[in-house]
């Protein structure tokens, strides 16, 4: 279900602002930037954590919008931003809550925050890690996604990244992740900042190598995350009583 954590929250330069909810299972999450200026994308951050695990790493604005463009066609101006998250779906045990989290350099006039939670049995938990290093290795990859977090074009920077997994390895150039992202995502705003360099239904533990002279400086990558046997019960008994309250017709 669809439930509001803020709307038209001000955040002062230099400081943050924190939504919290007390969901027992979370899948997605919505922000809006409603600004009267210019936002600085790149100094604009998202972190959202469930308890005291962290499941986006501070990933900024630029980043997410390149994201939310996968599977998200709206508009995106200087004034108006809008980015979907999706996080798979995380089962929340004990005293955990949601907490997310918006810090800014420059101040902004309105930021609306919502998400969807609570879908009965579903637990297939996601992260997001936002990289600036060249060269580094992150687990269980699903999705990476690259760009310069100034925002500069990316689809002339022609160096390789070298990508390797225990199976397999290649080096494509930025100029060839981006003509990917260009033709998959649904959005063609910044068809020409952001590059796809993985992009898979198996995930598995991959290295990045990149020149530090390259115009692209960051990679975010979609990670899966190991599932406990606590929350695989409660995804189970969640959808058990979901179930019951469905017409056996329907079933």
């Amino acid at each position: 279900m669809l439930v509001t954590l803020g709307t038209n929250q001000s955040i002062g330069a230099n400081s943050s602002h924190t939504y919290t909810y007390s969901p027992q299972s979370f899948q997605r999450l919505f922000i809006k930037f409603d600004d009267g200026a210019n936002i600085a994308k790149s100094t604009t951050r998202v972190t959202v954590q469930i308890g005291s695990r962290t499941i986006c790493n501070g990933v900024s604005l630029e980043g997410l919008q390149g994201l939310s463009g996968m599977t998200c066609g709206f508009d995106q101006s200087g004034q108006d931003y809008r980015i979907v998250i999706d996080f798979g779906s995380h089962v929340l045990l004990g005293n955990d809550n949601l907490y997310v989290t918006v810090s800014t350099v420059l101040a902004l006039d309105a930021v609306d925050c919502s998400a969807i939670v609570d879908s009965p049995g579903e637990y297939n938990p996601l992260k997001l890690t936002e990289y600036s290093d060249n060269t580094f290795t992150s687990e269980n990859v699903y999705f990476a996604l690259c760009y310069a977090n100034a925002g500069s074009s990316i689809d002339e920077d022609n160096y390789v990244c070298e990508v390797r997994t225990a199976t397999e390895s290649s080096a494509p150039s930025f100029i060839s992740s981006n003509n990917m992202y260009s033709m998959t995502a649904v959005s063609s705003e910044g068809g020409s900042r952001y590059g796809i360099l993985v992009s898979k239904r198996l995930p598995q533990t991959t290295t990045f190598n990149y020149s530090s002279s390259a115009v692209t400086d960051s990679i975010l990558v979609i990670q899966g995350l190991p599932k406990s046997n606590s929350a695989m019960s409660k995804a189970r008994n969640s959808e058990m009583i979901a179930k019951s309250t469905v017409a056996r017709s329907l079933r």
